[in-house]
């Protein structure tokens, strides 16, 4: 084989074929994975669930706030943990980073939890953070953090430090979405038509702000990455997930993805570990669900 046809041949092999999620009556995928290996987790009615290195964090239909026991888990694969604990203050939205937790309230006030640590993991308390955001991502690699307002403007802040958890200011970025999400594969999100976006530039590197927004085939409704992989649910409720696409002989394309429809269960809400890429859910019943994988 000639130097040219081996070029060839690994370039063709790097490229991957679309498939798109859409609405209910649109969908087709010949690929599926069936709903086997997903576990219901006992406990209160959950409206969303975050999974990352610092454990696996809820908030009931109260705005309660609750802890799964046993699931802090840096580096090791997750566990689904015995029970949930609650930890005091009130949340609507709750996102799991890699030693932090960050919310917001039903005003859209920001907090982030203080003091966790693999020997109290609950943490001692919530520090308030300035602004005001209707949802908030932080990055179980980085502690990069990423939200969006009720006018689904666009932010992140500047200056988070394995000192300074809290960071300094926080920067607008040009655009708008609904949904944000923050990984190791970059900052994702989707607009309220359901429109998916990657921020080019985020790639392993979520502290940085990116350049600007590649649209993704497919629309979804929530969104969530995990390591070299995506997940997220539609306005139906179907469940999708794509293996994120890199080339070895050319920078990491995380946007070419071959979207999967994951057949026998509704969802809600999703959240993807990066340690294991287990997944925890919201259900179409308001249940907690835990997979591990695909």
């Amino acid at each position: 084989m000639t130097l040219t046809t081996l070029l060839l041949t690994v370039l063709l092999f790097c490229v991957t074929v679309n498939s798109v999620p859409q609405e209910a009556e649109q969908l087709s995928s010949d690929s599926e994975v069936t709903a086997k290996g997903w576990m219901f987790v006992k406990g209160p009615h959950m409206k969303w669930v975050s999974t990352g290195p610092a454990g696996v964090w809820a908030v009931d239909m109260k705005d309660n706030i609750y802890y799964r026991k046993g699931t802090y888990n840096k580096g090791s694969l997750t566990s689904k943990g015995s029970q949930w604990t609650r930890v005091g203050g009130k949340l609507k939205q709750i996102s799991v980073g890699w030693n932090i937790i960050w919310g917001v309230n039903s005003g859209d006030q920001i907090f982030y939890r203080t003091g966790v640590s693999p020997s109290n993991p609950k943490g001692t308390g919530w520090q308030s953070v300035g602004g005001r955001l209707k949802k908030v991502g932080v990055s179980p690699v980085s502690n990069a953090v990423w939200g969006v307002n009720s006018h689904d403007e666009i932010f992140t802040k500047l200056g988070i430090t394995g000192t300074n958890r809290q960071g300094t200011a926080w920067q607008k970025i040009r655009g708008a979405l609904s949904d944000v999400s923050v990984d190791a594969a970059g900052v994702w999100g989707v607009n309220n038509r359901g429109l998916i976006y990657y921020r080019l530039g985020t790639f392993t590197n979520q502290q940085d702000p990116g350049t600007h927004w590649k649209r993704v085939p497919g629309r979804l409704v929530n969104i969530d990455s995990g390591r070299g992989i995506i997940w997220g649910v539609n306005s139906a409720q179907n469940v999708f997930w794509s293996r994120i696409g890199t080339c070895r002989l050319q920078s990491p394309m995380p946007w070419r993805l071959n979207w999967q429809h994951v057949s026998g269960i509704k969802l809600k809400q999703i959240s993807v570990n990066s340690n294991d890429n287990s997944v925890w859910a919201i259900d179409g019943s308001d249940r907690v669900v835990f997979r591990r994988g695909v």
